[in-house]
């Protein structure tokens, strides 16, 4: 796309904004009024369209911002596109409390706005990894994840001298090894002819030799079978024309067979040759329409699309790079004239401003105002109306003459202002508690109203916090680009920058520059007119002027200590331990599995839903906003640490390195079987604590994992694992990891679980309140497994039967099936597929022979969904639904009987 066309998107995008916004005010109108939705399908498809519009606007405004060249324009976009962020996580939760799960389903609403659900899958955005971590940290962790190490701290000079004695002695026994070897082989006669064995090679010019030698095996194989083919073409072609000669030479050749019948089988072989190529052509017809229609995959696709896309867009973030770095030097340039050319001037309409301010309080109260202190912006807060108005000064000012004669008709002790102090405390703690109660009694009153139907007030929607910031984004970018934004924009707008706002930006910068200066000046200048105040007053006989609300004094931010070991080594320190380690990449697409189509119209049948299952595909979008979302966010609400259950092979692991790969993340191990022998003794335990955070930190984003949770939480250690000491990290990993991370920081927090009900469930739930269950896998994931691995090769048959395999194979897990069909697959297997079809028994048997495969059955992943309900809260409320649904349905069902 060219600038004009995304330029052309941006405009159609405005106006999806403005429409969602609508709607979503719409919505928070029924949130704010407590108005009940019922039934809950209605509650799901009002909060479902919503969500669905800002999912969809978030992926355009992802891609409006990684590909838009205006770089003056992205900033805004970025604003819009957090503040959307936090607004997406607000709806996810309303349709999790609506549905009382945690696999939404949004698939009706879809319907309605003629949507399919890949529109509204989150994209994992681009400006999230390559925009959060710093250069040179990104240096330190490439050149040290190589095998260069750059943390090391600088030898001294005995050091020195003492690995250089060490090389030196190793060079003389290297070599008097050599010369003993030598005088070995000539005692024995033995050729001396060595010299490639005294080459030292490097890793990866070794490598590089074994792939070639591995290519050059492949070629000679190739050209023996291709040689092979051709002499056994000869050799045949040769016997048959010799034993022919032979034959007629000898009188022993048969006569050929009379003419008519070779006519009638010329004719026959004729009617059969037209009969094939006529099913041959409708074949390859039906092949190609279904092929349109996406009915079949073929073989053979054409060089990837999304490759050829991806290069585009690099080279457009290379022109968008080009026109940063000239905003910045224009943007330089620009400040630098306006402070030589403009210094005083700003000075002095900073002045005016604060000047015009005292006169007004003068003028109508005949005092000063408290001036703002530098920590809280100075007359910053002036400007933007954020001080003490003359109108709560008087309203002040009433109240506290008040209090000061009450004061001074009956003055307090000491012991009194404690004792009032203690009772006001212990009144908030009671009112608090009562608040508490009256809210539980309220829930309870709600839940039992919702047991019948004729009484149920229906479902309220959460009221929405981020809405606002949604609103000040957008109202941010009209207010600086409305008169830009129009169909016949100019170039500039297009790409590039506009100098006119260069021109803005530059007074704004001065101006905060400057400010302070000011603030200084007119604090001199403030207390010579509170002097000249105070001696009127004193004139007039007014021994103790009025006085106005003191300012709380704001507390100084410390700057941070510079840490004493530098990133370099404490970063080399962790991966010298295994703790910080290098991690496959891999990507959400190769974690494969289908969603659940089915479930939103199950579960919107009235009185009598059904609750199928997830799939997998229905986990892929959950990672996508609990964990991708969540990294690139400074959201308050967002949760920073999730869990991952599911059985053996149920890819939780996948997962964790995909998420990390899509946010470029470095990986920190702190699962109980990596750490257990690592920094050992308490006062080392706290020194790893402290270089996690600190790393964890500097190099963000961050994903902590901590493999096999449940060990972490043990109830009880088993005696083979007791050496391990799996449990030394739970008493400080709240503390020490969790509480440390700030809302700001990319950081995220991964456990899974395979047997999660042997862990303390109150302990492992402080630590990690949000939980993701794995399915095991399904019918719609396991075809669409197979299909993508059937279809690739060339002589499968399109109509092969995958369904029947997917419902044998069902509760395998995905990689067990990857692996036992490549393994059947093999090249004389693939090489018989044109003459020996591929039967659907042999994959099955395939996977079932496959050793180390991992089969799930339903009452094992029973034991998961017990769990499950117990420890998240999800499933308490899924329970408590449960139960408002039975006994709506027996009330309906015992109203029908009486009007029967």
């Amino acid at each position: 796309m060219s600038n004009k066309d995304y330029y052309k998107q941006w405009l159609q995008l405005k106006e999806q904004i403005q429409k969602a916004s609508l709607e979503d005010d719409r919505l928070q109108e029924l949130a704010v009024g407590s108005i009940g939705i019922k039934p809950q399908a209605t509650a799901v498809e009002i909060v479902a369209r919503v969500y669905c519009k800002y999912c969809e606007i978030y992926n355009k405004l992802c891609d409006c911002y990684d590909q838009m060249e205006q770089v003056q324009r992205r900033p805004y976009i970025r604003k819009i596109i957090d503040a959307i962020t936090c607004r997406l996580f607000e709806l996810k939760l309303s349709l999790e409390e609506i549905e009382a799960f945690e696999f939404t389903y949004s698939d009706n609403a879809l319907q309605q706005l003629l949507m399919v659900p890949q529109d509204i899958e989150i994209m994992c955005p681009f400006h999230y990894p390559f925009e959060i971590r710093e250069e040179e940290m990104q240096y330190i962790i490439d050149e040290i994840l190589a095998g260069n190490r750059i943390g090391d701290p600088t030898p001294t000079p005995s050091e020195i001298e003492r690995k250089e004695e060490k090389r030196l002695e190793e060079e003389a026994r290297a070599r008097e090894e050599k010369e003993a070897e030598m005088k070995r082989r000539m005692a024995m006669g033995e050729e001396l002819s060595d010299a490639a064995s005294s080459v030292q090679l490097s890793p990866k010019e070794l490598e590089e030799m074994r792939l070639l030698a591995e290519y050059n095996g492949h070629i000679n194989n190739i050209q023996r079978m291709e040689r092979s083919r051709y002499m056994i073409r000869e050799k045949t072609k040769k016997y048959n024309k010799d034993e022919n000669l032979y034959l007629d030479l000898a009188g022993l050749k048969k006569p050929p067979a009379r003419e008519s019948l070779r006519i009638r089988a010329a004719l026959l072989i004729q009617r059969i040759i037209r009969k094939f190529m006529e099913v041959k052509r409708y074949r390859t017809r039906d092949n190609k329409l279904k092929n349109k229609l996406g009915m079949i995959i073929p073989s053979w696709s054409p060089p990837s699309q999304k490759i050829q896309l991806e290069k585009v867009k690099e080279d457009r973030r290379t022109f968008r790079k080009k026109y940063y770095l000239k905003w910045l030097e224009a943007s330089m340039k620009e400040n630098a004239r306006v402070l030589r050319l403009r210094e005083g001037n700003i000075m002095e309409d900073i002045s005016d401003e604060i000047r015009q301010w005292l006169r007004e309080w003068y003028s109508e109260v005949r005092i000063f105002d408290e001036f703002p202190y530098p920590e809280e912006g100075g007359s910053i807060l002036i400007v933007k109306g954020e001080t003490f108005t003359i109108e709560e000064y008087i309203e002040w000012r009433l109240e506290e003459d008040k209090r000061l004669k009450a004061e001074a008709g009956s003055p307090k002790s000491k012991e009194q202002i404690k004792a009032e102090k203690l009772a006001a405390r212990e009144e908030k703690k009671r009112l608090q508690a009562e608040a508490k109660i009256k809210e539980a009694k309220r829930l309870l009153d709600y839940k039992k109203s919702r047991l019948n139907p004729e009484g149920d007030p229906g479902i309220y929607i959460r009221i929405g916090m981020a809405l606002e910031s949604v609103h000040e984004a957008w109202d941010l970018y009209q207010n600086q680009w409305k008169e830009y934004d129009t169909t016949d924009a100019p170039e500039e707008i297009l790409k590039g920058f506009i100098k006119q706002l260069i021109t803005d930006d530059a007074y704004k910068d001065i101006q905060l520059k400057l400010r302070p200066i000011v603030d200084d000046m007119m604090r001199l200048e403030l207390n010579l007119l509170r002097n000249s105040l105070k001696v009127d007053y004193l004139a007039a006989g007014i021994a103790k002027p009025p006085q106005s609300m003191k300012r709380k004094k704001p507390k100084k931010i410390k700057p941070p200590k510079p840490d004493k070991i530098p990133p370099a080594r404490m970063f080399q320190m962790l991966v010298d331990e295994g703790i910080v380690r290098k991690y496959p990449k891999t990507t959400l697409e190769d974690y494969w599995g289908d969603r659940n189509y089915a479930a939103a119209d199950m579960r919107a049948v009235l009185w009598t839903p059904s609750f199928p299952p997830s799939c997998i595909g229905d986990v892929k979008e959950l990672i996508k906003v609990r964990c991708i979302l969540t990294m690139g966010s400074t959201c308050p609400n967002a949760v920073r640490s999730q869990l991952l259950v599911g059985p053996k092979g149920s890819g939780k692991r996948t997962l964790v390195y995909a998420i990390a790969t899509e946010t470029n993340a470095i990986l920190i191990d702190l699962s109980p079987m990596n750490v257990y022998d690592k920094f050992p003794g308490p006062k080392n335990l706290k020194t790893m604590f402290q270089l996690v955070n600190r790393i964890s930190k500097l190099m963000q984003p961050t994903v902590i994992l901590v493999d096999d949770a449940d060990k972490l939480f043990y109830k009880k250690v088993p005696k083979e694992e007791k050496i391990f000491d799996p449990t030394r990290l739970s008493k400080d990993f709240f503390k020490e990891v969790l509480k440390p991370i700030q809302a700001d920081d990319k950081i995220l927090i991964l456990g899974t679980a395979s047997e999660p009900w042997l862990a303390k469930n109150p302990l492992m739930y402080k630590v990690f309140p949000s939980t993701i269950l794995l399915p095991r896998s399904d019918y719609g994931s396991i075809s669409f497994v197979l299909t993508h691995m059937l279809m690739k090769y060339h002589g499968m048959d399109r109509e092969f039967n995958v369904h029947s395999v997917a419902q044998a194979l069902r509760g395998y897990d995905i990689n067990t099936i990857r692996k036992g069909v490549d393994s059947l697959l093999c090249g004389k297997r693939v090489a018989e597929l044109y003459h020996r079809p591929l039967d659907p028994v042999e994959v099955v048997n395939a996977v079932l022979d496959y050793e180390g495969g991992v089969f799930t059955g339903v009452d094992d992943y029973e034991m998961y969904k017990e769990w499950y309900i117990s420890y998240s809260p999800w499933g308490t409320r899924y329970l408590d639904y449960m139960q408002m649904l039975e006994s709506q349905l027996t009330y309906k069902l015992k109203a029908e009987k009486k009007k029967n």
